[in-house]
């Protein structure tokens, strides 16, 4: 493939998001293209991200290939209401620049319009192939978390004093709620600390408006002390040095919410990567990749929750097991080479149409 000027529709000004860094921005770097967010000069292909004002005119405008990299589960609302509500708000917030609709209306509309549409997983797949047929599926990149040897490493032992890793953005704390009882009955065999690794401050509202504490987050749905609580800003640095600390990660979740439900398993990825065992909740995609990995991941009740997390605390050769099935599975299914090939397929699909 020639070098491509690639015109971005970002998700952050400084191209500093992870669904900047970690997808659209990771590969053009490695192939040597460019990528230019003044969509009014030459460009070869646009690559549109959930941020896009949909009702530009540059997309009526310029007969330039569309590739649409639509990462979460927007055509899922969580209701009739929620929907036109988002969609209101990002007319008056000014993301949106004309029509008053539903957003998944916008993103419906978006999908037919775009050349090729990017997702995260199969089971957002299906659901877009309804409004284009060109659809490729394609994680993040997770480069910049070093694999570690867990060979070498000596944590995986009983202990009683246990630091457990949670990892992500605020908005996705609330899935602490179905773990709140069994944190309590763990804490009176273990001196627990829970390590989070995420911004130390939140917006309620569109990511812009009305800040918040992490810490009263947390604290609300978890009911954990502040001396059980650690909050470290999330970076590559951070996010390692807290896993080394760690014995066990977790990744609950609100299966309420179709936006979260249909997330992809990169969290997952991640925690294999930096060596550590996990548990998650039910979700198509942490359900899928823990069977392909061989892991046991899954916990779907407050009871399984409560047995794996005793299961993994009281046995290191199951949490070292664990680990080295994740790890096998990344470096197969989840490496460099594959993403490379799979952004080259789909930006080529789209120029070729």
């Amino acid at each position: 493939m020639r070098k491509l000027r690639i015109g971005y529709w970002p998700l952050s000004k400084d191209l500093d998001a992870a669904g900047d860094r970690r997808r659209i921005v990771f590969w053009a770097k490695k192939r040597g293209h460019e990528i230019v967010t003044d969509l009014t000069q030459r460009i070869d292909v646009i690559v549109a991200s959930e941020k896009t004002d949909f009702r530009s005119k540059i997309f009526n405008s310029k007969k330039i290939p569309l590739v649409f990299d639509l990462v979460d589960a927007y055509l899922c609302p969580k209701s009739p209401l929620d929907d036109l509500l988002r969609g209101v708000a990002k007319r008056v917030d000014g993301q949106i620049s004309s029509g008053l609709l539903n957003f998944s209306g916008h993103i419906k509309n978006f999908c037919t319009l775009s050349d090729s549409v990017i997702c995260s997983s199969p089971e957002q797949e299906e659901i877009i192939r309804a409004y284009n047929t060109n659809t490729h599926i394609i994680l993040d990149s997770h480069e910049e978390i070093p694999f570690r040897d867990i060979n070498s490493l000596s944590q995986y032992s009983h202990k009683k004093k246990v630091t457990i890793l949670w990892e992500g953005q605020p908005a996705t704390l609330s899935g602490f709620n179905q773990i709140r009882p069994i944190v309590k009955l763990l804490a009176k065999n273990y001196s627990l600390k829970f390590s989070f690794v995420t911004d130390k401050e939140y917006f309620r509202i569109m990511n812009r408006y009305l800040k918040r504490d992490t810490v009263d987050l947390i604290r609300l749905n978890s009911e954990l002390d502040e001396s059980q609580i650690a909050i470290n800003h999330w970076s590559p640095i951070n996010l390692v040095q807290e896993a080394e600390r760690s014995f066990l990660a977790i990744i609950p979740t609100d299966l309420s919410t179709p936006l979260v439900r249909f997330k992809p398993e990169n969290r997952l990825l991640i925690m294999w990567r930096l060596g550590l065992p996990c548990l998650t909740s039910a979700s198509p995609s942490y359900i899928r990749v823990s069977n392909l990995a061989g892991t046991n991941a899954i916990c779907d009740s407050p009871e399984s929750w409560q047995a794996m997390m005793l299961r993994m605390l009281n046995d290191p050769s199951l949490a070292k097991t664990e680990v080295l099935n994740g790890q096998a599975y990344v470096r197969e299914n989840h490496n460099e080479t594959t993403l490379l090939k799979k952004w080259d397929v789909a930006i080529e699909s789209a120029m070729s149409r």
